[in-house]
């Protein structure tokens, strides 16, 4: 039996051996693309070839290349074939591309830095940058050549590396030569030059060198060379900076040495008028001194201008110095006359502006108090000069007290006011975007304030981390000060929603027409949603539902948000006409699958009948025979006749499992309730295996389902496709540990009713537990209940279903509260008294309180104030003990109704300055006035300068009411100075050459001071002629005023004359025409002006033979004394006869045969006079001469550049034909790249004589041939005229097949919106025709539907060779559902619980428009607590692609807690102390029963010092929210201070003054410990002057005692009043007369500063006759003291002998002369 099997088979394989025809299937992979590793240029490829054949039997596949074989970089093909038993064979191959994408690395040296050498610019540098690459081949280039020069300086060298592949990479580095080698500069030595005796400076000539290698340089100085130097040294520092930057310096110094001293002026003499009543002056008086050096001259005079004079004559001396150490010098005198008044005077009331960056000023101001006696006066301010001065108001008063005891005051307010408003600054607008799933942003901002005051108010309209919704709100800010000015600024926030709508369109839709009708009404799906939560606005090209014919519409649909953002999405609908036609399929099919497999191989037969008979094209979905898996599948057939109608018809195929799965579950699962939730996430995994490796596998509750608190079971089932099962079933357990969450309202602060003491209070407790189930919530007040004024606990308990229990409690405080009433008078308008700027007002202001209560009444000024002139507010404020403030306010006004009183000083008498016209007077009219404050205006102020003549001041004093009054006085100014006049220096000048005397310029001057015009007049006019010699000049000057200065100076003019020598002047000449020189004859002449001999040479004698050109004749002429004086000349011999030249005739010569050019000889000739000539031609004797005809020039110059010229011609005759030749016709191959060739060929064309040739062809050698047949065709010409042809063909054939290139398999994403994608993909062709026919079975920007599908593509080219490939289109769902969340929510929780059911809406949709599962952490309408919680959601699409989005929901606690303090407390102080211990009770509950926090500034039991202290308390619950309230702890003081007085003081006055500074001691003491107020009406130290006066004092305490004690000091007299008589007098009388009346001053001062009694024999301006008498003073002060002096006046008669010349002047009976003039009556020059 087995061998018959064994025959059996062998028959079957025979059998089947004979029957198969069929090749085996052979598969190879695609083209393969892969990169070339990093490191190497070689790669191992694995791939896959298969082979499969009918016959079962084994099949021989081999392949050129074995998988994991090495590809070089490029491109190889790989080939495969495969035969089967039979013989067949197949093939396939395909190819293998390694490509190189990495860049070679290159790599440049660092900087490269090289020393230039010291001499040179410019060093060869060498260098060496590397280039490796994984293909071992490279071309590296450099912008600079290694060895090459680099210049001073940095310069850039550029580096690239390429490899084959194209690739490259680059580098570059610096090369910096560095010039090391500074410049040297050379500076001349110190140069000294003298100043001119007018001039301060002298130009000055120099010249410094700089050298350097780099042969550049810039060489600067601090001064120029001619640049002017003034007297003094200077230093010049010269720099050398070479273009590198090094530099060297060197530096040299310039002294301009003066030699002239300087001028001095001094005033006249001064007469002025003291004080009426004081006993000295300050003078002011001007002196002057300059110097021709311009520089700082030092004069110093034995008094300064300013100094104190006493009463009487003082001599004033000054000197000056210039820089030089030269000296000047000259002296005055300077009378002081008695008499002068006194007086206090502040300034107005001054108002200033607060700076804009602070709340204070320093305030400078100027009070003056001054004493008729010339005496010491105290004064004193309440502020000083400089003092800081706050934002207000402030009052300065001064006194003023002199030694008699007098005091005087004044005063003044200063008012500081802030009008710098805040500066406030607010951000730019703020534009943040909204996220994709949510409506709204929390924005963070923060503006800023900024007052000079360092304190501000800011408000804003919103606050920083508000929520702000998609759109735009202005954000608006408020700075205030304390001024009530205010600054403000908004801003814009703007949330842009910037996220497009989610829209989704339905895949396309293929329907079937219905057999009646051509259309179709179609109903479809689309969505759209936003995250702004806003309506949104869908549309479609075509509504759901309409009708849409047979074949492909496409629908557009468009969505826009509330943002104008817009989304699209599109799909087409195609309506598909079909007829029936017969084809039959078996019934359907049903077998059993084996028990260990899941499928089966299974054999049918359909078949399709044609009603005509014709052919039909019959298939199916699956063939018979097709393997077919559990279950049932389908076969569809379908039936084409070449009409093209369709018929179809399918049956069904069932593969029946018999065979059960398996399941297994998890044990029994136990987990822990969340402390906030009654249900726990609990996942679980339950397995299932079946033999058809296709299982549905539910369950009672899904992995990751919420478990409640409690047991559940979950029960799974596995069902096959068969529906056969198994199940199973486990436990899951939930436990609950977390007590219930009781709440508590905050503490309540509740306000009693007006008519009661109690209040019902309603308040919300609520207990919730994470069970969910029952609670028991109990307190120990019900809501309603009533409370009393003060403060209660409510405690409340809850209890879980677990036995879990938890507490809160709260306090409720019902506070009382009622206003009070204040009343003020009507504003007040009282006048000032006629002697005071003041008036003591009294008023009265009630404050009553309707529940009796005390009150506390404050006003800014007290009844009984004293009130200034002007106008007043009066603020008044009271508070009662609850700390309600009422208040008002009231105006007083005190006018002003007395004019001031203004005095004016007398005529005063002054004496201009020497050398000035006018003079600063000082002056000083008083003004009083009852408001102590006045306005006084002079039309001239005091110091200012007044010229010599008579003016009249005017002045007004005005008080702050407007009343004035009015006085004038008259100021005379005497001019007493003669002029100033000016003469040069004596004059050194030399003789003119030509003359014995010599015209002299110079300059003199006079001024005045009267600046009035002058006489100036001088024995010589500048100009005048002054002959060898010396000679005076005597100048004399008169001013208007009939004054009179002289000055003189002396003119010498030196004799300096040479001789005098004569030549010709230069001679010009012309040469003879026949030769080249000239004999040349001339004279020179030398004369002496003394008449002696002389000795004449010259270097040519006349007579002398000179050439043509130029020749120099110097002369020279000596006198015996050895003077030598030179002239020269020159002669000059011109040639004026140009050369002659000679040229051939034409020259002819003929070409040889085998050349083009002939060598010519030719010989032109030239003459000239001068013997000398140049001759040039365009062509050289023997140069070559090509064929054809030349011109040749000659010309001829001689050495004066007179030429002459000529020319010929010379022709060069061709005689011989030329000869060209064509290569035979050419037949070449197409490259297999290319449609056409590059064909190289070669004619040749000849000329006998060697001669140039012009040789075209239709195409040149090299040109391009398409492919096919072109011809050629070559002429040839020669110079004379002679052409020659030929030609010949070209045919290029194309062998070459096309190329073609399918891109590999694309992989394309589905877009988020649509199922399907447009493609675009571009296979390409190429064929070495230049022309192909690219086909391909789908079209670039076709759609492909989510899958694979395999596009095929042909190439034709015009011969009708082609090529072929295909490749894979799939398109990839990769886009996760879109799923929206809501913004976060921010809820309140009802006033009754604690807890709220919140709705939401969450959405999800996904582009494969098939069913998405959307699931989040809480459903909406779930309860959330107080607190955040967040809600999370997921969603899954089918393709398994997951979204999540996330939102918060926040419920708030809105009650704050209750606090209540203590009122007011007020206590007394002890006697013995100054502080007290004080105890009191605050309280604070919240409604939560929570814990609270409550602090207060002090504690209960602390200690409170003297005063009144605030105390301020809050209370903070667990919710943050925060109440306040605050009380006042009054402590009052009892006990007056403790004061000491000294006992009487009594001292002695000094010898020298009327005052004494007195010390004494005083003390002040209070039982608090605190500061006392201790001010006594004199200071310790302070000055006391002589006699008795009384100082009291008075001290207070901080609570407002005082106490008050007082004591006398005496000051005694000693000392007798001092007095002084003038030295004796000698004065001249006039010469008319022997009497003279002489003024003289005598003084007495007395320590005290008080009045004096002088008395003297002669009155001052008494008259005296010639001769001597004697004056006797005596002087009395007020204490009887007495002192005497003496003196004597001599009066001598001022007569002269005789009178005096020459403008000399009589002066104590001796002749005074002018300069240059002397004798007894000046009559001597």
């Amino acid at each position: 039996m087995g061998g018959f099997s064994t025959l059996i088979i062998l028959l079957l394989v025979a059998v089947a051996s004979i029957c198969d025809m069929t090749a085996p299937a052979i598969i190879c992979s695609e083209d393969l693309y892969l990169q070339a590793p990093d490191t190497g240029n070689n790669l191992a490829v694995d791939f896959v070839a298969a082979c499969t054949d009918n016959s079962r039997g084994d099949v021989n596949l081999t392949c050129s290349h074995e998988s994991g074989t090495v590809f070089h970089i490029g491109t190889e093909s790989v080939s495969c074939t495969c035969s089967d038993p039979a013989g067949h064979v197949s093939s396939c191959d395909f190819r293998v591309t390694v490509t190189d994408i990495t860049a070679p690395i290159i790599e440049c040296p660092v900087t490269l830095t090289r020393e230039a050498p010291s001499t040179k610019n410019s060093v060869r540098v060498t260098f060496e940058p590397s280039c490796t690459d994984n293909s071992g081949r490279d071309n590296l280039t450099c912008s600079h050549s290694s060895r090459d020069k680099f210049r001073i300086g940095s310069e850039t060298v550029s580096c690239t590396c390429t490899d084959p592949a194209g690739l490259e990479d680059s580098c570059e580095f610096d090369v910096n030569i560095v010039d090391i080698t500074a410049p040297i500069i050379e500076c001349p030595v110190t140069l000294t030059r003298e100043a001119p005796s007018t001039k301060n400076s002298v130009r000055v000539t120099f010249e410094p060198s700089c050298t350097d290698n780099s042969g550049r340089d810039n060489l600067t100085c601090s001064h120029s060379s001619r640049d002017k130097f003034r007297i003094g040294s200077e230093t010049v520092s010269c720099t050398c900076t070479d273009p590198a930057g090094l530099e060297d310096s060197c530096e040299f110094d310039v002294n301009i040495v003066d030699m002239t001293p300087p001028a001095i002026i001094c005033p006249g003499d001064l007469d002025l008028l003291a004080p009426g009543t004081g006993y000295n002056l300050a003078v002011d008086f001007e002196t002057a001194c300059i110097d021709n050096s311009g520089g700082d001259v030092n004069l110093t005079c034995s008094h300064e201008s300013g100094a104190v004079f006493h009463i009487g004559t003082e001599s004033v001396s000054c000197t000056c110095f210039d820089p030089a150490g030269h000296v000047s010098f000259c002296d005055f005198q300077v009378t002081v006359t008695d008499t002068t008044p006194q007086t206090i005077i502040c300034p107005d009331d001054l108002n200033l502006i607060a700076p804009g960056d602070g709340n204070n000023l320093a305030v400078d101001f100027v009070t003056v108090c001054t004493e008729s006696s010339g005496g010491d006066v105290d004064l004193t301010c309440s502020h000083q000069s400089g003092d800081i001065f706050y934002i207000g108001t402030e009052s300065v008063a001064c006194t003023c007290s002199d030694p008699a005891g007098h005091v005087s005051t004044c005063d003044f307010q200063v008012t500081v006011t802030d009008i710098t408003a805040p500066i406030i600054e607010c951000p730019v607008t703020l534009t943040r975007e909204a996220p994709s799933t949510k409506n709204s942003v929390r924005v963070t901002f923060e503006p800023s304030c900024t007052d000079n005051s360092g304190r501000d108010n800011l408000t804003c309209s919103h606050s920083s981390r508000d929520k702000f919704r998609i759109g735009s709100e202005t954000v608006s800010c408020t700075c205030t000060d304390p001024a009530g000015l205010e600054d403000s600024c908004e801003f814009d926030v703007n949330i842009v929603d910037m996220t497009p709508p989610a829209i989704i369109c339905p895949g396309d839709l293929d329907l079937l027409a219905p057999g009646t009708g051509y259309n179709l009404a179609v109903d479809f799906e689309t969505a759209c949603i936003d995250n702004s939560g806003g309506d949104v606005n869908l549309t479609c090209s075509h509504e759901s539902g309409a009708v849409f014919h047979i074949g492909t519409e496409s629908v557009s649909c468009t969505c826009f948000d509330p943002a104008g953002h817009v989304s699209f999405c599109d799909f087409q609908v195609t309506v598909t006409d079909t007829t029936p036609q017969t084809i039959i399929c078996p019934d359907d099919l049903n077998l059993i699958a084996p028990g260990d497999g899941n499928n089966l191989a299974v054999d049918f037969v359909t078949v399709c009948t044609e009603s005509s008979g014709g052919d039909v094209d019959l298939t199916c979905s699956h063939q018979s025979g097709d393997i077919f898996y559990i279950g049932t599948e389908s076969v569809a057939c379908t039936c084409s006749d070449p009409a093209g109608h369709v018929s179809t018809c399918d049956f069904q195929v069932t593969v029946t499992d018999i065979t059960a799965p398996i399941i297994e579950c998890p044990v029994t699962l136990t987990r822990e309730a969340p402390s906030t939730k009654n249900s726990v996430r609990v996942t679980f995994e339950p397995s299932c295996t079946d033999n058809s490796g296709r299982d549905n596998l539910t369950c009672s509750h899904s992995s990751r389902d919420k478990f409640r608190i409690g047991s559940e079971t979950v029960s799974c089932t596995c069902t096959d496709p068969a529906g056969l099962e198994d199940s199973c079933e486990f436990d899951v357990n939930i436990v609950d540990m977390t007590p219930p969450a009781i709440i508590c309202p905050g503490d309540l602060d509740l306000l009693a009713p007006g008519t009661g003491y109690n209040l019902a209070v309603d308040f919300e407790t609520a207990c919730i537990d994470n069970s969910g189930g029952d609670v028991n919530l109990t307190c120990s007040h019900e809501s309603g209940a009533v409370f009393h004024i003060g403060t209660e606990s409510v405690s409340c308990t809850c209890f879980d279903p677990a036995g879990h229990v938890s507490f809160c409690d709260f306090q409720v405080t019902v506070t009382d509260t009622t206003p009070q009433t204040i009343i003020c008078p009507d504003d007040l308008n009282l006048i000032a008294p006629g002697d005071g700027n003041n008036l003591a007002v009294d008023f009265v202001t009630v404050c009553t309180e309707s529940s009796g209560g005390d009150v506390d009444l404050t006003c800014s000024h007290q009844s009984g104030d004293i009130f200034y002139i002007g106008t007043e507010s009066v603020a008044c404020t009271c508070s009662d003990p609850a700390g309600h403030v009422s208040t008002c306010d009231f105006q007083v006004t005190v006018t002003d109704i007395t004019a001031p009183i203004i005095e004016c000083p007398v005529t005063l008498t002054r004496e201009a300055p020497s050398t000035k016209n006018s003079v600063r007077v000082t002056f000083e009219p008083s003004c009083t006035d009852n408001s102590g404050r006045d306005n006084l205006t002079c039309s001239h102020s005091s110091r200012d300068k007044f010229r010599i003549g008579s003016e009249t001041v005017s002045c007004t004093c005005t008080d702050p009411a407007g009343l004035e009054d009015s006085c004038e006085f008259d100021v005379n100014i005497v001019d007493m100075t003669p002029p100033a006049i000016i003469c040069p220096g004596d004059l050194d000048l030399l003789a003119p050459g030509t003359g014995y005397n010599l015209a002299v310029d110079f300059e003199t001057a006079c001024i005045d001071n009267s600046g009035g015009d002058v006489n100036l007049t001088c024995s010589h006019e500048s100009g005048a002629v002054f002959h060898i010699g010396t000679e005076s000049v005597s100048c004399t000057c008169f001013d208007p005023a009939g004054h009179v200065s002289f000055c003189d100076f002396q003119v010498t003019v030196t004799d300096t004359t040479p001789q005098t020598i004569i030549c010709p002047d230069d001679l010009n000449l012309i040469a003879p025409g026949d030769g080249n020189n000239l004999a040349v004859d001339f004279v020179t002449v030398c004369t002496e002006s003394s008449g002696g001999d002389v000795d004449l040479t010259c270097s040519h004698q006349s007579g002398a033979i000179f050439y043509i050109g130029t020749e120099s004749v110097a002369c020279t002429c000596s006198d015996p004394a050895g003077h030598v004086s030179t002239c020269d000349f020159q002669v000059t011999v011109t040639d004026i006869t140009a050369p002659i030249i000679e040229c051939p005739v034409t020259l002819t010569r003929e070409a040889p045969s085998t050349k083009n050019s002939v060598r010519v000889t030719f010989e032109p000739s030239c003459t000239d006079n001068s013997g000398r000539d140049n001759l040039t031609c365009s062509h050289s004797s023997r140069d070559k001469f090509r064929i054809g005809s030349e011109t040749v020039s000659c010309t001829c110059t001689d050495p004066a550049g007179l030429e002459d010229s000529c020319e010929f011609d010379v022709n060069i005759v061709d005689t011989t034909p030329q000869t060209i030749i064509c290569p035979d016709d050419l037949n070449l191959i197409a490259p297999g790249d290319g449609n056409n060739l590059a064909v190289d060929f070669v004619t040749v064309c000849t000329e006998s004589s060697g001669g140039d040739v012009d040789l075209t062809c239709s195409h040149q050698s090299g040109a391009i041939f398409h492919i096919g047949t072109e011809s050629v065709a070559c002429t040839c010409s020669d110079p004379a005229g002679h052409v020659s042809t030929c030609d010949f063909q070209v045919t290029v054939t194309d062998i070459t097949a096309p190329i073609i290139e399918c891109p590999v398999t694309l992989t394309r994403e589905a877009p988020s919106t649509k199922n399907s994608v447009r493609v675009t993909f571009e296979p390409s062709c190429t064929d070495n025709s230049g022309r192909d026919n690219l086909t391909c079975s789908h079209s670039s920007r076709d759609k492909f539907r989510i899958g694979s599908e395999t596009v095929s593509c042909t190439c034709t080219d015009p011969v009708g060779l082609e090529d072929s490939c295909e490749f894979d289109v799939n398109i990839v769902d990769m886009t996760p559902p879109a799923i929206i969340c809501p913004g976060d929510l921010d809820l309140l929780a009802p006033g009754t619980g604690y807890n709220l059911a919140v709705d939401f809406e969450t959405a999800c949709i996904d582009n494969s428009r098939g069913d998405v599962n959307l699931t989040c952490s809480h459903e909406s309408g779930a309860v959330f607590h107080i607190g955040t919680e967040s809600v999370s959601c997921t969603c899954f699409d089918p393709a398994g692609h997951v979204s999540f989005c996330d939102f918060q929901v926040t419920v708030t606690d809105t009650t704050p807690p209750t606090i209540i303090c203590p009122d007011d407390l007020n206590h007394m102080a002890p006697g013995d102390g100054s502080n007290l211990a004080v105890d009191f009770v605050t309280e604070c509950t919240d409604s939560s029963g929570g814990d609270v926090n409550l602090t207060c500034s002090h504690q209960s039991g602390a200690i409170f010092h003297i005063g009144t202290q605030s105390v301020a308390c809050t209370c903070s619950d667990s919710a943050g929210h925060v109440s306040t309230c605050d009380f006042q702890v009054t402590v009052t003081d009892t006990t007056p201070p403790a004061i000491i007085c000294s006992d009487d003081v009594h001292r002695t006055a000094p010898s020298d003054g009327n005052t004494l500074a007195v010390d004494f001691v005083t003390e002040c003491t209070d039982s608090s410990g605190g500061d006392v107020n201790f001010t006594c009406s004199h200071q310790s130290g302070a000055i006391f002057h002589i006699g008795t006066e009384s100082v009291s004092c008075t001290c207070s305490n901080p609570a407002g005692h005082v106490s008050f004690c007082d004591f006398q000091v005496t000051v005694t007299d000693m000392t007798p009043p001092a007095i002084i008589c003038p030295e004796d007098l000698d004065e001249l009388a006039p010469g008319t007369g022997n009497n003279l009346a002489v003024d003289f001053e005598t003084t007495c001062t007395d320590n005290s500063r008080g009045d004096v009694n002088l008395t003297c024999s002669h009155e001052s301006g008494a008259v005296f006759h010639t001769g001597t008498e004697s004056v006797s003073c005596t002087c009395s002060d007020p204490a009887g003291h007495v002192s005497t002096c003496d003196f004597q006046v001599t009066v001598t008669a001022d007569v002269c002998d005789r009178e005096c010349e020459n403008g000399g002047v009589c002066h104590g009976g001796v002749c005074v002369c002018p300069p240059g003039y002397r004798g007894d009556n000046c009559q001597h020059r």
